[in-house]
């Protein structure tokens, strides 16, 4: 790994604006959909709702932050920065697609 564990900073003022916006349209989305569908009837999909966005938020989370500190990049690059050099592995190509898809 590199010795270089320099921070991405955001460009310009509209990046990061843009950014945030997006996040707390998101996390409106999270909180709002479940609240909607709940009081119109729905609450047993609430609960299961609920139940697999933290069954497979969690994991994700977690592997995203492992990576990030582990390599000191955004996702991506640390997952290609900390594959082995001689695999085949699925993000050899940057894209986000498995290499056999790409």
């Amino acid at each position: 790994m590199e010795d270089n564990k320099e921070r991405e900073w955001f460009n310009s003022r509209l990046g990061f604006i843009l950014v945030s916006a997006g996040c707390a349209i998101g996390i409106g989305n999270v909180w709002r959909f479940p609240y909607v569908v709940g009081e119109n009837g729905g609450a047993i999909f609430v609960l299961f709702y609920l139940f697999f966005l933290v069954i497979m938020g969690v994991p994700a989370l977690t592997m995203e932050f492992a990576v990030g500190r582990a390599s000191g990049r955004t996702t991506m690059k640390g997952m290609k920065m900390l594959e082995k050099k001689d695999s085949s592995g699925i993000f050899t190509d940057g894209s986000g697609m498995p290499a056999v898809l790409s």
